[in-house]
């Protein structure tokens, strides 16, 4: 199957003769690539049942999936739940019409005490105590790699036969976890390109960021569909890929570099950007994704790390930093084990060193026990 978007639907022409006795009345739908798959910037046109397209609701910009003239949409995504109100939670969460954010009574207290705030504009929720929820379409899981057991357990009652769950979460193995706890309801996926900075319920960002997603094995599935339709009508940039592996790692080769030099130098987007010995140990970090991931069969270009910075790092605030910098800031536990200590085990079944993520690995570890010693 191959997916696209409609780009408008006009009745088929048949020339001079009319359409022959007992036969089904055709559209001619043109039909775009979706950025991310194999058609991506292609074009095409098929003739479809006009009774299809009404039966299933086909409108002008649906996602469909395609199969040679046969058209079809994913089951729609009308509910949404959300667990996890840090900057991620927030950015998404807040364009989720009707969105449900698990959270347990005290959690919620807290979450309604103090106002949101997402450049400015108050943000508001609808919250809801893990026993009390209800299966629905889609779960976004926005929580710190720290608090995924705990979210593992409070969605419990929001997953249903049909509920797709997707993970925002940084690193590469949330998708695992979930996928053992509520098997075939898991997307794969991978949020990109924010710069959002939170400090308490205040969130400011310049880059807003999209959500990757796809199944694992980079088939199309009238999920996919489904979940593109929803976040775009949503307002929410997305991307559904038939290679989310390589977005996975080409996302984890970014945080091992800037989120871990920001936690342990304490540099901003600014300051990371500086030619300095600093940014070189970030680039060596990189490396060592890069190196991983070819030796377990992800094709990360080896100039993956200068391409990317290149690129991204002028569309940030030069004055906010990465999440790990932010966490660190305010002395949260940090996703270092996410990070440098996910390249350190599986590069040790490789025989591959990695003494820059060493580096790191030790010296937020320090950051994180200077805490509990004052």
């Amino acid at each position: 199957m191959e997916l696209y978007r409609v780009r408008r639907i006009g009745e088929a022409d048949f020339g001079c003769e009319e359409l022959p006795e007992g036969a089904p009345v055709l559209c001619e739908v043109e039909l775009e690539g979706l950025p991310g798959t194999d058609e991506a910037g292609s074009a095409a046109a098929v003739l479809a049942p006009d009774a299809s397209l009404a039966v299933q609701g086909i409108a002008e910009g649906d996602v469909v999936l395609r199969s040679g003239d046969s058209l079809q949409k994913g089951r729609p995504i009308r509910t949404s739940a959300l667990i996890g109100l840090g900057a991620l939670g927030i950015l998404f969460g807040r364009k989720m019409p009707g969105v449900q954010v698990v959270a347990d009574e005290a959690r919620a207290a807290r979450y309604a005490a103090q106002p949101t705030l997402c450049n400015g504009e108050a943000c508001r929720f609808a919250y809801c105590a893990p026993e009390a929820g209800e299966p629905v379409d889609l779960i976004l899981v926005a929580v710190k790699a720290t608090g995924l057991d705990a979210a593992i357990r409070d969605i419990a009652a929001f997953v249903g036969p049909d509920t797709v769950i997707l993970s925002v979460l940084n690193g590469i193995t949330s998708e695992e976890r979930l996928d053992a706890a509520y098997p075939g309801h898991v997307l794969w996926s991978v949020a990109i390109g924010m710069d959002a900075n939170r400090s308490g319920r205040n969130l400011i960002f310049q880059s807003p960021g999209k959500i990757q997603f796809g199944e694992r094995d980079g088939s199309v599935t009238p999920r996919v569909a489904a979940v593109a339709q929803y976040l775009t009508a949503c307002g929410i940039e997305n991307e559904p890929c038939t290679d989310i592996l390589y977005k996975q790692w080409h996302k984890l080769m970014i945080n091992v570099g800037l989120n871990q030099a920001s936690a342990a130098f304490g540099m901003t987007y600014g300051g990371l950007a500086q030619d300095n010995a600093q940014r070189a140990l970030m680039l060596s970090a990189m490396q060592e994704v890069i190196r991983l991931a070819n030796a377990e069969g992800v094709p990360l270009p080896p100039d993956d790390d200068v391409r990317w910075l290149e690129g991204a790092i002028p569309r940030f605030r030069p004055d906010s930093k990465p999440s790990m910098g932010q966490d660190v800031d305010a002395r949260r536990p940090t996703e270092v084990e996410e990070f440098s200590g996910v390249v350190r085990r599986l590069s040790a079944r490789h025989g591959l060193p990695t003494p820059a993520n060493d580096f790191f690995y030790r010296a937020i570890r320090a950051i994180e026990a200077g805490w509990a010693r004052n």
